[in-house]
């Protein structure tokens, strides 16, 4: 049998009962003992006064074994006083204030045999129902004898208003305790409402209902944050969720188009029998077909690994300038062949912080995307210029690669970075042969290197990138 789980309301209230009960306990049993402290010793500052002044009656004279009709008038204005002293070694009583038999067992305390040899401090003795304060003193007198001054004070019944200390602290603290837990229990389940709200809400909205969200308290507190924080975090799953349906929605698209190609062509060179040359061109259009899957392939696998950061990353210096020039340097054939330039202006010795490998892809893909844009000049017209310039710039090294390409729409410019997204195709060169995954990788490439990448238009028509990496 399983037991059921005490709830959050219920542990608080326990908690909050037991440190009650704490408090209560050690703050009852300090104020029992300062109170009796207190009632035990409220004549002990009237009891000393009086030692001190019968020490100096007694010093008045040599010798204290008679004392003279003076001093027994002064003496006699104390009450309670016991004088003692040493007759042959013995303690001897040789005087006593008139009401001193008003107390309980003075006669018996004052028969003690070691009272000479107390020092001074103070006593309680229990006599019935009373108690009985004392303080002793010893004392010396000029002639060299030696004495107790006792001074004696009844503390009447001390122990009943005690008594009833400790039974109103037994009674009421269980009972301030039962009630706090009470209020405590309350309170908590009214605090703790609109999170049992939260709960059932967020039991109810699925991968289907990412659009609920959920009220937001009246005041802003504590509960109130974690409202909008859960609220933020289903935008933020609602969001990655359109974000993967779209993804999904692009590969397969994207997917679809060119093996629906590769199907049609081999369909229509099976149709009925070609000759070597239909079958190479076909053959040729299933390979451009396949080259392009295998791409298109290629680069959401690089795309999942980085989401899911699992791709290699490995930081070292890197000589920006360098690499810019030999990416040139690869695209020199292919640029001649359609009747381009891609030119480098690069200043020496800028050295970035980042993995060669991913740099060097980053600069690929934006070259590529310039000469893609680029357009083919008439004979007689000079060639279009795809320009990449390195240079340092305060602490950040900036990448540009500048095309004389159609340009991209203002509006267009902050999504040419999103995953599939791709321009007019009436605007680039080879219209369709992009997936549109080539900016999405720069910018993941930049993101991963801590930089900034943006697109801007020319004055004299075109498109500028610019990349900023921090310096090495």
């Amino acid at each position: 049998m399983t037991r059921r789980p005490v709830s959050f309301r219920t542990r608080l209230a326990l908690v909050y009962s037991g440190i009650l009960a704490t408090v209560l306990g050690l703050s009852g049993a300090g104020l029992y003992f300062v109170v009796r402290a207190q009632m035990i010793r409220h004549h002990d500052g009237e009891l000393a006064e009086t030692a001190a002044a019968v020490e100096k009656v007694l010093a008045q004279h040599e010798d204290c074994v008679d004392l003279t009709p003076g001093q027994v008038q002064e003496l006699n204005r104390y009450s309670k006083l016991v004088l003692f002293h040493s007759a042959g070694g013995q303690p001897d009583v040789f005087y006593t204030s008139p009401d001193v038999a008003s107390v309980p067992g003075a006669r018996e305390l004052a028969a003690r045999p070691e009272l000479l040899e107390e020092s001074p401090g103070y006593r309680m003795f229990v006599e019935g129902h009373d108690q009985v304060r004392v303080y002793s003193v010893p004392y010396r007198s000029r002639a060299g004898r030696r004495g107790v001054i006792r001074v004696m004070e009844r503390m009447g019944d001390v122990e009943l208003p005690l008594r009833n200390l400790r039974l109103g602290l037994l009674f009421l603290a269980p009972a301030a305790i039962a009630l706090a837990a009470l209020v405590t229990w309350s309170l908590a389940r009214r605090a703790l409402a609109p999170v049992v709200e939260v709960t059932a809400l967020a039991r109810e909205i699925e991968a289907t209902q990412l659009s609920r969200r959920l009220p937001a308290p009246a005041a802003p507190d504590e509960i109130g944050r974690l409202v909008e924080t859960f609220n933020q975090m289903i935008a933020r799953l609602e969001s990655s969720f359109e974000a993967m349906k779209r993804f999904t929605a692009d590969a397969s698209h994207e997917l679809r188009s060119p093996l629906a190609n590769v199907k049609s062509t081999v369909e229509l060179a099976l149709g009925r029998p070609r000759s070597d040359e239909e079958y190479r061109s076909a053959l040729a259009s299933v390979g451009e077909e396949a080259e392009r899957l295998r791409r298109i392939v290629e680069d959401l696998l690089l795309l999942a690994r980085a989401d899911s950061g699992r791709l290699p990353f490995e930081k070292e210096e890197v000589r920006l300038d360098v690499l810019a020039r030999e990416v040139v340097e690869s695209f020199g054939p292919r640029a001649l062949e359609a009747g381009l330039r891609v030119e480098a202006v690069a200043e020496s010795d800028v050295v970035v912080l980042g993995d060669e490998r991913w740099l060097r892809q980053l600069v690929q893909n934006l070259v590529e995307n310039a000469v893609q844009f680029s357009p083919a000049r008439g004979s007689g017209k000079p060639p279009a210029l795809v320009a990449i310039g390195v240079k340092a710039d305060g602490e950040d090294a900036l990448l540009v690669v500048e095309d004389e390409g159609p340009g991209i729409p203002e509006a267009e410019r902050d999504r040419i970075f999103e995953r599939f997204y791709r321009v007019d195709a009436s605007r680039q060169r080879g219209a369709g042969t992009g997936a549109g995954l080539g900016l999405a990788i720069c910018s993941w490439i930049v993101d991963a290197h801590r930089g900034r990448i943006d697109a801007s238009g020319r004055a004299d028509g075109g498109t500028a990138f610019r990349v900023r990496l921090p310096r090495a």
